[in-house]
Parts: structure tokens; sequence; C-alpha cells
């Protein structure tokens, strides 16, 4: 038996100063980063110096100087393929996937191609080989990359609003029922790549920007879109082990499907913007959307993912709860609010068919 390996997944990451900054003292977050032999995240953010900002309602970006301290905090791989990556432009895409390399973080998610943007990254770690992928559901116009054009890679959904005249008269503002459902030919995109891939390493990782952000989404239709199960189901019928899900900015279920695992959504692990100081605002041409439910409660909270690795398969994921302070900076959690956040865990997993036990503070399931 090897010696295994230890891997570790955050929720989104949105800096605006650099991680481990000496103004928010000591954080025993990076310390645990720093001591894991793969830790990975969403990069919620281009770092870039472009200053042409995309037509949305909210468009984010940082310093690329960033990326060193990124990467000084123990971060080994970033997905970049989500819904702010382009939100300065190809220029800033491009800039952010530089400055990661120079950095020595492995890029996901992103590319001058759509080739590349779903190229997996080949990660050796012991004596355990790992590609990694990231894709989008989540696509503003001209976020999606193509044979000739730059983006991420994509994972398109269509939506349906059913609306119910009845109901509609009877409850006049209800917001309409949604259907959705990826576009099934990227996904045989995905998978084939996926299938390629497979007996070439031991494990399989696909980091995917999907959902609804949470205050977004009518609570009569539950915290999923349609198209999440099928999708991620599709992913590990093709040969995925673990889907590790981000962009709802709070804590969703995981799924046992299969042989593979799949983690809905981590929640915020950093994001500086959304900070209680901070006012979080959107463009002016855009409605007057209420922000507050990204910046209080359950959007303050995530899980860090912790999957055990033993002779090139999973046999464990922890669940550590933490939450974001009042600057947007991560810190674990103890107490009551450890409790209630693995309850909601444990919950949600179980409307999933999946069992996950609380043991000493933390979530766990074996594998």
């Amino acid at each position: 038996m090897d010696a295994g390996l230890t891997l570790v997944f955050t929720g989104d990451l949105a800096p605006q100063r650099p991680l481990g900054d000496e103004r928010d003292g000591p954080r025993e977050v990076w310390e645990y980063l720093r001591s894991t032999d793969l830790a990975m995240i969403n990069l919620e953010l281009p770092l870039t110096n472009a200053d042409v900002p995309a037509d949305k309602a909210i468009t984010l970006r940082a310093d690329p100087g960033i990326a060193s301290s990124i990467r000084e905090a123990g971060v080994d791989v970033a997905t970049v393929a989500n819904n702010h990556a382009l939100d300065y432009g190809t220029e800033g895409l491009l800039e952010t996937i530089e400055v990661l390399e120079d950095a020595g973080i492995a890029m996901v998610g992103g590319g001058t191609t759509l080739d590349k943007a779903i190229q997996p990254a080949i990660l050796y770690a012991g004596s355990c080989t790992v590609a990694v992928f990231g894709l989008a559901s989540t696509l503003p116009p001209g976020y999606a990359a193509g044979p000739r054009r730059s983006g991420i890679a994509p994972l398109r959904a269509n939506s349906r609003f059913r609306i119910d005249g009845v109901t509609l008269d009877e409850q006049p503002g209800i917001s309409p029922w949604v259907e959705t459902e990826i576009v099934e030919e990227d996904v045989r995109r995905v998978c084939e790549r996926i299938v390629e891939v497979r007996s070439e390493v031991d494990l399989v990782v696909v980091q995917v920007h999907w959902g609804i952000p949470n205050g977004w989404c009518a609570a009569f239709q539950g915290p999923l879109a349609d198209y999440q199960r099928p999708l991620g189901h599709a992913l590990v019928d093709a040969g995925a082990d673990l889907i590790v899900g981000h962009h709802p900015h709070t804590v969703h279920g995981v799924e046992r499907y299969g042989q593979g695992l799949i983690a809905y959504s981590l929640g915020n692990f950093l994001f500086h913007s959304m900070a209680a100081e901070e006012n979080l605002s959107v463009a002016e041409n855009s409605p007057p959307y209420d922000l507050a439910s990204l910046q209080t409660g359950k959007a303050l909270e995530t899980v860090l993912m912790e999957v055990r690795v033993q002779d090139g398969r999973m046999r464990r994921a922890r669940f550590l709860p933490a939450c974001m302070d009042e600057k947007g900076e991560p810190e674990f959690l103890s107490g009551a609010r450890t409790r209630a956040v693995l309850d909601r865990l444990v919950h949600q997993s179980a409307t999933l068919a999946t069992s996950v036990e609380i043991r000493a503070g933390e979530a766990v399931i074996d594998l």
C-alpha cells in the first residue's frame, strides 16, 4: 500500500489584496492548505490590469500581482471557468492565465481555443496521477471558448420558463417555474475527453461552475437547477471520480453516484468584495437586484473538502466547516455554528440519497 495523498478543494476565491496579508493576522486555513498534497480553488475573478469592463451586472477583477500570494498560500490548481473570467475581456483572461502559470499554479478551464480550454491539467503527487478539468455552465454572452475564440470551457444550458396563469393571478409577482437542460453537444465533447484521459491517470477530477446563487433561486424549486444532477451523473459515467461544484455562494449537498462523488457547491471561501464592510453593487443599467443574500448568513459559510486517496482510489472525504469574517477572509469554525453548517450539509445530502456522518466537528463520507 502506498503512502497516499491528500487533496483539498475550496469554494470561490475572489481576493482584492494578497492572501495571507499581515493585516489579517496568522490564518490556520493557509497553514492547512500548505500541508496538503494538492490544493485546488475556483478563481472567481481575473487577475488583470485591463480596464474595460464587460456590460453585465457585476464585474470583478484584481491586481495580477496577487497571483504569487495565492501560490504561497498553498494553492496548486486554479480553475478559471466561471462567469467572471472575461469580465475584462479576452485581455483579462489571457493575462490571468499568464500570471497563474508564472506563479507556478496549474490553470484549467480557459484558453485561446475551445480545445485548449477543455484540456485537463495532469498532476503528479507521490505515486498518483491526477487529471483536473475546469468547466462552466454560467456563461455570459461571449465567454464560451470556440474553435477560434478565447474563452472558458463551456457546458451550455438552455432555460424554459413556465408561466402558470392561474397561480400568477393568485400570486402577482411570483417567479416563473424554470426548467433547464444541458446542451448535449457540450456534454458529449467533455465526456469524450474524460474517456480519453481516464486510462492514463489514477484519478479524474472535474471542477464545474454551475447552479444558482444563494438568494437568486426561487425557494419552491429547491437549491439545484434541473440540469445539475443529470450532468454530474454523465460526467461520472464517463469516468470522473470527483465532481467539485461552485457558484451558488452557499454550501449544497453531496451525492454518492456509482463510483463517484459529487459535491454540488462548497460555498464562498474568500471573497473580499462580499465582506460586510464593502458596498456590493450592480451596474447602473442593471435591474436593482438586492445583493444582501450574498453578504449575510449562509453566503458567509463554506466547507473545505478534503479527499484522501490511497492506492489510486478515493478512500474518505472530510468536510471542514469555515466562515468568512467581516473582512471576507476564511477562518475555521468551532462551537454551535459548526454544527449548523454541518447539519445543513447532512440534510441536503440526505435528499440526494447520500449518508454523511458528523464526527468530531467535521462531516465524513467513507468511500
